[in-house]
């Protein structure tokens, strides 16, 4: 056992470099460094990807004698990865990495001017690369189930779908009610400035216990979180002069992603069960920090006297109208920026696209007339341009097929998650006094703790005692939101 788990080890340092990597072009990285960039990137994880489908391995495997569960778990896991992997020539996997990250950059210039057609050449390209991907792969139903399955691993498309279209129904009915109510002043319709979000955004993290001797903050175009390595995962924040809300819950997002990837047991490092559960659990936990946690009433008059501090022409608002306004719920066309009640209909969208392109039901070309279609049908609003809409996240000009459903599902999971939270500490109590090690503590018994030993299926019954359900999430909505607009929904 011990030389299988020196195996992956040796492998996770490959693969901690190119985080590093992939870290540092998304934040300092020289624009014009580019494309030797993408050439490292690819060259760094195609090594790492043959040594995981590497013959001695494979021994090592088969004939690893467990001792307990954590290592029968490492075995188990690391078999099913290992055989998965194994069918994908690494020619393949290296000319995906290379085409997802050439064209991430290319996203990233064509994004302001919403010129779709300057990325789809390489799109094109990348999505057949990605059929190719799942086919190999192999699949039920559906291929786009190939690809949905690294990413929450045991998930069907037709069970995403049946959840999503009931989750839709009844956000639609509350996004209606609430939207014929009168209109009131949004005290963050002001600008404010990147040094002052900093500030404001740093102490946050410090309110939360975030171990800066494990991790830092930057800014970056989108958000993100990295593990880098053991005791190493850095987060993003982005600094929006007119919308202070993009920094305060960026940061917080990211914060939920940190503490997942921090709370994972250190012995577990490298080994096949040293991640998340699945992408859907991650999201569960910065949705949860983000949203339950970080927009809840008693969070903001614990955080009220220092943000009042910090700005001060905020001092003329109370807590409970700065409450409200962070919970302001409107039609809008950026997903990072949506409200809880919105969100999952930003990503049913994404989903049903990618889903088609996949399956071969969607040409590449037609993507942004799909997205004003879908977009105008569930979210009401037309799309004035690609920025606004298809060209406005980097998942697809990453390769990342399969992703987007893990943003809804992490609602989900989140919801479902704080109904048996609330069975076992008193909530608001804790918040109020800012002792989140309580509900970290809960976290990491139930979850952080067990890495990728269980698929996501299997946790979250371990967890809440009950299958993964749409309700739990709708339920948590109506009453939230009963009381921030005092109607009952």
């Amino acid at each position: 056992m011990e030389e299988l788990k020196n195996y992956y080890r040796r492998v996770a340092k490959y693969s901690s470099a190119a985080s590093l990597l992939y870290w540092d072009m998304q934040t300092y990285m020289p624009k014009d460094a580019g494309p030797y960039r993408a050439e490292v990137l690819s060259e760094i994880g195609t090594y790492a990807f043959k040594a995981m489908i590497d013959d001695a391995l494979g021994t090592l495997l088969e004939t690893a004698q467990p001792q307990n569960e954590i290592e029968e778990k490492i075995v188990s896991v690391g078999k099913k990865e290992y055989y998965k992997y194994k069918k994908v020539p690494p020619e393949l996997f290296q000319e995906i990495m290379m085409t997802s990250t050439m064209l991430e950059q290319k996203w990233e210039i064509a994004k302001p001017k919403g010129d779709f057609e300057e990325v789809r050449p390489l799109l094109e390209k990348l999505v057949e690369l990605s059929r190719k991907y799942a086919e190999i792969l192999g699949y039920e139903e559906e291929p786009y189930n190939a690809l949905l399955d690294l990413y929450e691993p045991g998930m069907k498309a037709r069970a995403v779908e049946q959840m999503f279209n009931n989750v839709k129904t009844s956000i639609l009915e509350v996004l209606e009610k609430i939207e014929n109510l009168p209109k009131t002043e949004d005290p963050f319709d002001r600008e404010i400035s990147a040094e002052k979000q900093k500030e404001f955004s740093i102490w946050l993290l410090h309110y939360l216990k975030y171990d800066f001797n494990k991790g830092r903050l930057d800014v970056s175009a989108h958000p993100f979180t990295n593990p880098i390595g053991l005791n190493d995962v850095r987060i993003t924040t982005r600094y929006i002069v007119n919308d202070m809300r993009n920094s305060i819950y960026s940061t917080i997002h990211e914060f939920g992603h940190a503490l997942y990837a921090l709370s994972i047991p250190a012995e577990f490092y490298g080994l096949p069960i040293g991640s998340s559960a699945s992408y859907g659990f991650d999201e569960s936990q910065s949705r949860f920090w983000e949203n339950i946690v970080g927009r809840s009433l008693v969070f903001w008059k614990g955080i009220y006297q220092k943000f009042v501090e910090i700005i001060p022409e905020m001092k003329e608002y109370t807590v409970e109208e700065l409450w409200r306004a962070v919970n302001r719920v409107q039609r809008s066309y950026i997903r990072t920026e949506a409200d809880e009640v919105t969100y999952n209909l930003h990503i049913i969208i994404r989903f049903e696209i990618e889903r088609a392109l996949i399956n071969g039901e969607l040409s590449v070309k037609d993507i942004p007339d799909k997205w004003n279609e879908l977009f105008k049908k569930y979210i009401g609003l037309e799309v004035p341009n690609n920025t606004l809409g298809c060209m406005q996240d980097p998942h697809w000009y990453g390769g990342n097929f399969g992703y987007f459903p893990t943003y809804a599902l992490g609602n989900l999971y989140a919801a479902q998650i704080f109904e048996k939270l609330k069975e076992e500490i008193d909530f608001e109590d804790v918040v109020s006094k800012g002792e989140f090690d309580v509900i970290k503590d809960f976290l990491r018994e139930k979850i952080h703790s067990k890495g990728k030993m269980y698929e996501p299926a299997e946790l979250i019954k371990m967890v809440t005692g009950k299958p993964l359900s749409y309700e739990p999430f709708v339920r948590y909505v109506k009453e939230k939101y009963s009381k921030v607009y005092g109607i009952e929904l």
